[in-house]
This record gives C-alpha cells, structure tokens and sequence, in this order.
C-alpha cells in the first residue's frame, strides 16, 4: 500500500540560565488603575497577592494606602511592582513591564470585623497623578470552613448507566456565603491525575455529577482528596476517599472488506475500502486510535505499516492529496465506522495478505486483535 508521509521539524523551546528583565514598553492614552487580582475579605494575619493594572502610563510603582473606614491618613501603605521579581524578588510580580504592578502583603488589620478603604495610586514618569482605585475590603478574624461529611461511590463500573455523584456537606462559623468553593483532586501514587470543582447544590450542599464520560483517560484506583475554601481563602481539612475508576478496551465489531482482489494492469492501480466498526463503553470519545498492520504474502510489512484507520468523513483521493490529513475513504463521520483505503498495483506480490486490526484508547487499554485476510490472484492472461 502506498503512503505519503510529512516530515514535521520539531519546535525546540532554549530556556535561558538566567532572567533577563524585559524591556520597559511606551503607555499612552488616559492613565487608569483597574483591578486585576483583588481580595474582598482578609484575614489578619494571612498572606495575599494583590495586583492592579495600570494604563496609559508607566511608573516606578503603584502605591496602596490602607485607611481604617473612618480615617483620613493611612495606617499602612505598600508598594506594587511591575519587574517581574527582578528588583523586589518577593513582590510575585510575573511579568516585568507589561503594566500589571504586584505585591504579596501581610495582612496586619485589627481582630473582630472591620471594614477598610484601599487606596491604589500612581505617579508616571511625567510627574501626572493617576485617579486613584479605591476598594472597601472586610478584614475578620476568620475560622476556615468544614468539610462535615463527603458520600462517593466506592467503584465507577465501566460504561455504568445513569449518573453518579460525589457529594459534599460543607459548614463555615462566618455562615454558608462565606464558602467560596469545594473542589477534589485525584491522585494516583501520590502524583495529581486530575481535579474538578463541585457545584453548589443548596445550603451547605455541594455535588460533582458523572456519567460514563467521566471515565475518558481515567483507569484504576484514585485517592479523591477534597477541600473547601472560604472567600478569604481559609482551606478545611481535607477528607479523602477511595474510588476505583474502571474503563474497559474497545471492541472491534464488523469488518467490510474484499476477500480476494484482481492485480490490476500494468500502469494501473485498484483501490477497495476496508472498514471497521468500533465500540467503547465511555462511548467513541474514548477511542484514541484504530490501526492496521499489513502483512504481505512473504511475510514482510508493507512501509509505513500500522496504519490508521479513521471516522471523519473524508474520502480518499486517487492522488493521495490529503492522505496524510486523514483523508483515506471514510463515509459518515462519527458513526464509529473506522475506514482506510487499500491500494494494490502490478508490483505487489501475489498470494495472501494478513490485515490484523487493533484499537486504543486514552488509558492505553488495546482491543482483541483481529487477523483479517485478503488474496491478491493474478490478472488474465497472466
């Protein structure tokens, strides 16, 4: 069978020994401060990154002054920077020079519940004064929430029907609203596999929903570790549970193709489709590759063997154009026919030809492999 091939230079990404700061940019245009990264409650005591953008200018920094709600002078003042850590290695900054001005502070408010002005000012290079940002921000001695108990399935069978659900009840002293989010992580071998949100559900109720796709690339045994967060970012204990994730191979099910073909003519070439169905129990999504191995009669392979098979709806051009693309004859895309076009002419040799199909999915399982045979016999006359 013929194939063409295209050869694809790899993109080498050098990563440098040292940082090396950017060049400062030229800002026009009215000199704004917008929010970027903002809290809205804090809690003494803890450390927050807060990061402004500034527009239409550039400075040497961005100051913010903290004012207790009734005060006029400021009790605390900070600096942002935008050097990307170079000057002030402890500002979190991460780009130098691209207007977002950082600084990670300790927040130092009094106990009980407070609320404070925050003050961001700029002065650029000019001598001009930016209009100052200003934001209320509620400062409580916070406890973080609790994860009062969690309900998941012990084993998510392959291909299960229905839904299945992780549940979590979560409470917080500040009251339900204070809870920002609850999230699990999945872990394998203490390595993280993959992490996902739960949604809010009612008071205090939080449900993470799942069909058989959840099981796409996932196979086998996880430590599901969940937390809650509060909007000042207190985290709960954590409180894990073991599920088995189970997700068998695909299945190769109907094979269409011609048992024995004619040599073609000289200067001619005879071409014939050759398709399989596939199924999976996480549905196609889940079939990664489907491939064929072609084994001539003297038991060499044909060059370029395995080779794939597809399900997009693209033909197969006499010309090949497009065959490297996944143009090889398929007919209905999606319909988890899998398709290849096999070509034979006058060179090859005559006798039996093994197709032996096989199929992938995300998690590496490998179908049943199937041996299919095709007979080349000679022309008249030959």
């Amino acid at each position: 069978m013929k194939r063409f091939i295209i050869f694809i230079m790899p993109l080498l990404l050098i990563g440098c020994l040292s940082r090396e700061l950017p060049q400062q940019n030229t800002f026009t245009g009215p000199m704004t401060i917008q929010k970027h990264i903002l809290p809205e409650v804090v809690n003494p005591g803890t450390t927050y990154f807060v990061s402004v953008l500034l527009s239409g200018a550039s400075a040497d920094s961005v100051k913010l002054d903290v004012f207790r709600q009734s005060d006029s002078s400021p009790f605390v003042s900070y600096g942002l920077f935008d050097d990307g850590g170079n000057i002030h290695s402890h500002d979190g900054d991460q780009v130098a020079y691209d207007g977002y001005f950082s600084q990670n502070i300790v927040w130092t408010g009094e106990a009980g519940i407070s609320l404070y002005r925050w003050r961001f000012t700029a002065s650029d290079d000019n001598g001009r004064d930016s209009e100052p940002l200003e934001i209320t921000v509620t400062s409580r001695r916070n406890s973080p929430p609790v994860l009062l108990a969690v309900q998941a399935p012990d084993s998510l069978p392959s291909g299960f029907e229905g839904e299945l659900q992780f549940v979590a009840h979560v409470t917080d002293s500040n009251g339900t609203g204070d809870i920002a989010k609850v999230m699990y992580a999945a872990y394998k071998e203490n390595m993280l596999n993959f992490a996902d949100s739960l949604e809010f559900a009612n008071d205090g109720v939080y449900v993470a929903r799942m069909d058989k796709l959840f099981a796409i690339g996932k196979k086998g045994a996880y430590d599901l570790r969940f937390v809650a967060y509060d909007r000042s970012g207190g985290e709960s204990e954590i409180v894990s549970k073991r599920v088995t994730i189970g997700n068998d191979a695909p299945q190769l099910l109907d094979f269409v193709h011609a048992d024995s073909v004619q040599q073609p003519e000289e200067g001619k070439m005879v071409a014939f489709l050759i398709t399989v169905r596939v199924d999976d129990d996480q549905t196609l999504l889940d079939v990664n590759e489907v491939k064929l191995e072609w084994k001539k009669p003297d038991g060499s392979y044909s060059l370029n063997s395995p080779f794939d098979l597809y399900d997009n709806g693209l033909p197969w051009n006499e010309d090949f154009n497009g065959w490297d693309d996944g143009w090889r004859g398929d007919e209905n895309a999606g319909d988890g026919i899998y398709s290849i076009t096999g070509i034979f002419d006058p060179a090859q040799p005559l006798g039996l030809y093994e197709l032996t199909f096989y199929a992938r999915d995300f998690v590496g399982n490998s179908s049943e492999r199937v041996t299919r045979m095709i007979t080349l016999y000679p022309r008249e006359g030959n």
